[in-house]
């Protein structure tokens, strides 16, 4: 992989269940954390042939009528140029960054706390199959929602708040959203 992309699974808008309003969505391609009942197994490969530039991906961002992003994946802190497309994404006018990893918060902090100026919002904490959450933004109850730009503060409070809707969404054959773990889990047995 050359310096200047990542490994990209999918971009797509409008997101409607991945964070408050209509956001583009952006899901990285690898992942060596591997949570046991992991909905996006299908990003855990680290395959170079999903590799985009910087530049085109935050191309194909402009065509969509949005400042907001949610960047999930695979696992977004395991692109070695996340930091240089957070601020490529700031520059191009993105407001509201909601990034979710499988990290700790602490070993975010620890190594890469660089990242974090660019990241309005960050869910973290490692999924756990069996810990069920009612949370909208929550795929098991343990994870949190990290507010870091106290500009978002009352939008991201009040969707915190919120309670799973039972709303997914389709694109490209990809199903995307934060089920019940019980309802994925029926999803994958059909």
């Amino acid at each position: 992989m050359d310096n200047d992309g990542i490994l990209v699974n999918l971009i797509a808008y409008p997101v409607k269940v991945l964070g408050p309003g209509e956001r583009i969505g952006l899901w990285t391609q690898g992942c060596t954390l591997a949570c046991s009942g992991c909905m996006s197994m299908h990003t855990w490969d680290f395959d170079e042939k999903k590799h985009m530039s910087i530049d085109d991906i935050v191309s194909k961002v402009r065509t969509f009528n949005a400042d907001s992003i949610t960047i999930s994946g695979g696992e977004p802190f395991q692109q070695p140029n996340l930091l240089v497309l957070l601020k490529a994404l700031k520059r191009a006018g993105i407001e509201d960054i909601m990034l979710y990893s499988g990290y700790r918060e602490t070993y975010i902090r620890k190594h890469f706390s660089d990242c974090l100026p660019y990241i309005d919002v960050l869910v973290c904490e490692p999924f756990i199959d069996g810990d069920e959450s009612e949370a909208i933004y929550k795929g098991s109850e343990n994870q949190r929602m990290i507010i870091l730009n106290d500009a978002l503060l009352s939008k991201y409070e009040s969707y915190a708040k919120k309670s799973k809707e039972k709303r997914l969404q389709k694109f490209n054959d990809v199903i995307v959203g934060i089920p019940y773990q019980r309802d994925i889990k029926a999803l994958y047995e059909m």
